[in-house]
């Protein structure tokens, strides 16, 4: 164990039995301050990570009726949710696209097509690893991109300091994290906002309709495609193109393309799957649920023999499934003790505060807090107190929902809070100037364009940040 992981496994426990003993604060019941304490040992525990994430997370959910913040039949009935489920049936369908090949053969076909010079090579990998969150889990893709991108800075003979092999390769990761705000497919930090949001309904401030699947993406594409264009210039300007030949490249796409042969029957029939699934689950999500819609269709591809379970196994991602599940107990347990109440007093800006101003301050925290601490974590600890906060503070809290899961979805810097940087990280061509000089840069420019879109863009499909004459 390494010396910080053995510093959070005792900071953890000792913060939280003080947060217990502490004399407790006016407006906080007993409750509220238990459920601060296992607040607190998560937060370390997530940032140090003296144990795996989901374990944490599956703690900290049995902590809340051992302290007696939750009964256990509340505190374990949270787990079973929609969002949950949904994650599993996202990462069934993930599963059937990558072992047929289908997501390989679309990812080969593009980038041979684009294989004209580095900067459209680069451009390709970007777009490409943005595009295919459409319709697989973001991690996936950035694990099915890699051995491709690897494949191709192999057959051009880079050096592990050529500017276009580290071009390519952070074309990869930022690709794959600005695809994770795209869909409900990209990313389960989504589906976890939109079930914490579902569990405010008793909330007297929360009357807004579900969010859909269509109203998702059509409120965060623009945001990603802004974010995109961005990246591309950027890491053209810092990684200009060495003036490399493409034939070497091309050869090798041209070699990968061939060797998967014709397109497949389970290839079509994962085709027919993911072309029913998207209408079905804009007309029935929003009356039988993300998690229903996506278990049938996943079902589906058993049926049909694309997946077989001992095969479709090793593509889900088990910890995920229990580090969301753990997530969303902790954070709706933490809202109906009261403990969200105190912390959005505290934590967020105060009442009066202009809606602009606080809007700002909510997606640098968020962004901030994503940099350190997986986005899971970020959207359970946050987005409850947020939500409360929401009527003083002058706020939408259904569109604060959808801001919550893109703002936690734009860190460029560290391996912490999602795959796509710590498999960068591990190639050996990404070091600390690109990763955390280049990172921070892009999550800073990241944050305006984020509010710009929000406050502007946003009204024009009814779902304006602001409540009435609140905003700019």
């Amino acid at each position: 164990m390494k010396l910080h992981q053995r510093i959070g496994l005792f900071l953890g426990p000792s913060l939280a039995a003080a947060i217990v003993v502490m004399p407790r604060p006016d407006g906080l019941e007993m409750e509220g301050q238990r459920g601060l304490a296992i607040l607190a040992l998560c937060v370390v525990w997530w940032l140090l990570t003296p144990i795996a994430l989901p374990v944490t997370s599956l703690l900290g959910m049995a902590l809340l009726p051992l302290m007696g913040v939750l009964s256990p039949t509340e505190a374990f009935s949270l787990f079973g949710n929609q969002a949950v489920f949904f994650v599993v049936g996202v990462f069934l369908i993930a599963a059937a696209m990558l072992r047929t090949g289908l997501s390989t053969r679309l990812a080969l076909w593009a980038m041979r097509s684009l294989a004209r010079s580095e900067n459209a090579l680069c451009a390709a990998v970007l777009g490409l690893s943005t595009l295919l969150c459409l319709m697989v889990v973001s991690h996936a893709v950035a694990a099915l991109m890699l051995p491709i991108v690897i494949g191709l800075v192999r057959a051009l003979d880079l050096r592990p300091r050529s500017r276009t092999a580290r071009r390519l390769v952070l074309s990869l990761a930022w690709g794959s994290i600005i695809g994770s705000n795209l869909t409900l497919f990209a990313s389960a930090r989504a589906s976890l906002a939109l079930q914490l949001y579902g569990a405010q309904e008793n909330n007297p401030t929360m009357h807004g309709a579900p969010i859909g699947v269509l109203e998702f993406t059509l409120a965060t594409i623009g945001i990603v495609i802004l974010l995109v264009m961005l990246t591309y210039w950027m890491l053209r300007l810092w990684l200009p193109p060495e003036g490399i030949s493409m034939a070497p490249a091309v050869e090798k796409l041209d070699e990968e393309v061939r060797g998967l042969g014709s397109i497949s029957f389970p290839e079509i029939k994962t085709i027919v799957v993911l072309l029913a699934l998207v209408p079905c689950l804009v007309l029935l999500a929003p009356n039988y649920g993300l998690g229903t819609v996506a278990l049938v269709f996943s079902a589906a591809l058993f049926a049909l023999g694309v997946l077989e379970w001992e095969s479709a196994e090793r593509y889900v991602n088990w910890g995920i499934v229990l580090l969301y599940g753990g997530a969303i107990a902790i954070g709706a347990g933490l809202a109906k003790s009261g403990a969200m109440t105190w912390v959005a007093n505290h934590l967020l800006p105060s009442p009066g505060t202009e809606p602009l101003i606080s809007l700002v301050i909510i997606v640098a925290l968020a962004a901030l807090f994503t940099t350190f601490v997986a986005n899971a974590a970020v959207i359970a600890l946050m987005l409850p107190a947020v939500l409360i906060a929401c009527p003083e503070l002058g706020l939408d809290a259904r569109a604060m929902t959808v801001v919550m899961a893109v703002s936690t979805g734009i860190s460029f810097a560290l391996p912490v809070s999602t795959p796509a940087m710590a498999l960068a990280y591990g190639t050996g061509y990404i070091g600390t100037r690109e990763g955390v000089g280049y990172g921070t840069i892009m999550s800073l420019i990241a944050i305006p364009v984020v509010v710009v879109v929000v406050v502007y863009v946003w009204p024009l499909i009814g779902l304006s940040p602001f409540v009435a004459g609140g905003g700019p």
